[in-house]
């Protein structure tokens, strides 16, 4: 083809060429002014990829904070499940490591920056312990299974690991575990199997204390020789009862010679004592009046 028949065919019909060259700049323009490019801000959970089972990173942040870029449209229609927060521990065998925090995102949006930037942090073994678990409800004494569960993550988290603890605050019969270390503190970080506790018993909230004893007189065909018996007692039951309680009255079966007597306590519905109450007497026949 010649050069002047390629510049006839250039320039055919060329207002309605340069026309449509017009129309499509104005409708570039036209979408850039209505569309325009918007930032948005997202937390996202920190994943971990390359690390083996037995071994797991500490000292993780749980979230990332993500500033992405895009047009109005697309930024406003992002699901925040399509931006994923990641880093990658393949390279890493053991001990300390620092890694970049990668980010991945969908097209159509770009990625300004990640808080933070990068990760420091180590590696360790996966251990795991058995715990003794406590379940509390308020205002009440529980009896729940089961009575341990294990805990499994880091090792040295394991190792500060001391009970599993559960609190029943809506009487559901069942409360949820968390890990405690020695200070009473939940533990993050730590799996725990189960991670709930049933409740098998729920009765008032019972309490301890200790108060007077008075031992009713032997009757008069007897005579006390030696009486060895408390003057206090402890007793448990519920609160409201025992606040009540400022002393005891107990009973012996009086009889001639020497021997123990567990006391009958004339206790209220509820009450009863820690363990058996028990005196020492020795009795002798009353002598008849002269």
């Amino acid at each position: 083809m010649s050069l002047r028949r390629a510049l006839r065919r250039l320039f055919n019909n060329w207002p309605i060429k340069l026309a449509a060259l017009l129309t499509a700049l104005l409708l570039w323009y036209q979408l850039r002014e209505v569309e325009p490019v918007t930032e948005r801000v997202i937390e996202r959970p920190l994943e971990v990829v390359g690390l083996g089972p037995d071994r797991k990173a500490v000292g993780l942040p749980s979230n990332v904070v993500v500033r992405l870029r895009g047009t109005s449209r697309v930024v406003g229609r992002l699901s925040p499940r399509a931006v994923v927060a990641f880093i990658d521990l393949s390279e890493v065998k053991s001990g300390n490591f620092t890694v970049p925090v990668s980010v991945r995102v969908p097209s159509g949006i770009s990625l300004v920056d990640v808080t933070p930037a990068e990760i420091s942090s180590r590696i360790e073994r996966i251990a795991a312990a058995v715990v003794p678990v406590e379940v509390f409800s308020p205002g009440a004494a529980v009896l729940f299974s089961p009575s341990s569960a294990e805990v499994r993550g880091a090792e040295s988290l394991v190792d500060k690991a001391r009970s599993a603890v559960g609190v029943d605050v809506r009487a559901s019969g069942k409360a949820r575990l968390l890990p405690l270390d020695e200070r009473g503190k939940p533990i993050e970080g730590l799996e725990i199997n189960p991670q709930e506790a049933h409740i098998t018993f729920q009765g008032p909230e019972l309490t301890r204390k200790e108060v007077d004893l008075l031992l009713m007189p032997a009757p008069r065909s007897f005579r006390p020789v030696e009486v060895k018996a408390p003057d206090k007692v402890v007793i448990v039951g519920p609160a409201a009862k025992l606040r009540k309680i400022l002393s005891l009255r107990a009973e012996a079966d009086w009889r001639v010679g020497e021997y123990d007597a567990v006391l009958r306590l004339r206790l209220p519905e509820g009450v009863d004592t820690v363990g058996a109450v028990v005196a020492h007497l020795k009795v002798e026949p009353a002598k008849p009046l002269q």
